[in-house]
């Protein structure tokens, strides 16, 4: 029986270590699958939320944005580019710059946590050397700077930087030019050639108000003028289409008047934002009312729009041309700067109040309540 007992150990023996050699398959297995996540720790679902609590109106943009936000949260981007180049086309006061702000808001908690570029401080051909440094032989030369802020530009393993290129199209030619190898290969070699900034893992957006004049005339419903019979010559497919088909088609045409095929061939996107209908407008006036309202907590006061008051407040500020800032300014006008007297008899109160704003004598009124 000593034969049979040593047998049935034996096979005992093996069959734990059957087990545990399958044991530590799994466990590396499931080590390389750990490894072949994504290193991005922000959550696209999250980033899209909020930006259909603040960007209204914009559907469709909100939807490329939220396919952009996935490619790069999987991390399948190539890795001799920047992770995403897009451009953002529209009127003005359409949301550009404020979905720019808000995906870095959801990224990074700060709506200033990108590196921003006013191009239209650029307009003239010699300011290239603010992008790539001064040449060889001029002051600052070897210093290598920029006006490309490096720490937003890279991000971190883990979140990607944000550019926004504001206002591209006000950028001289030249300064365009020294863009194009950035949207290539990633880098930007600064003309001292000691210093490399790096884009490869940066979201380079872009903003343009190319076709706003084609666009307001377009809203003028000015039929007789010259250009907006061109543009019927050439699209005569477009006639019942909507506004916002004839919209998307001058934004195009434009785009490709006032770049080059080399610089359009670089970027993987153009979203075209859609001008605001009056019905956007209300969701609007309530995020400016309840921005205020966070200002107004230090004076202890808050204040609530009636139905009037809104509708007050939207008439006068529905502006095709000018979207969301005309009604900025119209609720700066009209309640801004008559509240700001009511708070100035509050001075030194400890009392919190709140006040009903409504609309008397064509005119907004305050009432406490």
């Amino acid at each position: 029986m000593p034969f049979i007992n040593d047998k049935l150990k034996s096979y005992q023996e093996k069959a734990l270590e059957e087990n545990q050699e399958e044991l530590n398959i799994k466990e590396t297995t499931s080590s390389l699958i750990a490894k072949v996540k994504t290193r991005f720790s922000f959550k696209p679902s999250l980033v899209i939320n909020t930006l259909k609590k603040t960007i209204f109106g914009q559907n469709e943009v909100i939807e490329k944005v939220s396919d952009m936000l996935n490619i790069v949260h999987a991390d399948i981007t190539e890795k001799h580019r920047p992770l995403y180049v897009a451009i953002f086309l529209g009127p003005t006061g359409v949301g550009k710059t404020e979905t720019v702000k808000v995906i870095a808001n959801s990224i990074y908690g700060r709506p200033d946590a990108f590196c921003r570029i006013d191009m239209n401080t650029l307009a003239q051909e010699h300011y290239a050397a603010a992008i790539t440094g001064a040449p060889p032989g001029y002051v600052g030369s070897k210093e290598g700077t920029s006006v490309f802020d490096e720490e937003k530009i890279k991000g971190s393993f883990s979140k990607p930087g944000i550019v926004l290129l504001d206002e591209i199209e006000k950028a001289d030619t030249t300064v365009l030019q020294s863009l194009l190898n950035v949207f290539d290969n990633g880098k930007m070699v600064l003309t001292n050639g000691e210093h490399v900034i790096d884009f490869r893992n940066s979201i380079i957006f872009m903003t343009s108000n190319l076709g706003s004049r084609q666009i307001f005339e377009f809203v003028d419903n000015n039929f007789k003028s010259k250009l907006k019979r061109l543009y019927y010559r050439l699209l005569p497919s477009n006639w019942g289409k909507s506004n916002n088909f004839i919209l998307q088609k001058i934004i195009k045409k434009q785009l490709e008047q006032s770049f080059s095929p080399e610089f359009i061939n670089r970027l993987d996107d153009r979203v075209i934002f859609n001008w605001l209908g009056q019905d956007t407008f209300y969701p609007i006036l309530d995020k400016f009312v309840s921005l205020l309202n966070e200002r107004l907590e230090k004076h202890l006061c808050q204040i609530t729009l009636d139905d009037s008051a809104k509708q007050f407040i939207i008439e006068k500020g529905f502006d095709k041309h000018y979207g969301a800032r005309a009604m900025r300014r119209e609720i700066r006008r009209h309640l801004e700067v008559p509240l700001a007297k009511v708070l100035g008899n509050r001075q030194g109160s400890t009392t919190y109040v709140s006040y009903k704003v409504t609309v008397l004598d064509k005119q907004l009124t305050f009432q406490e309540v």
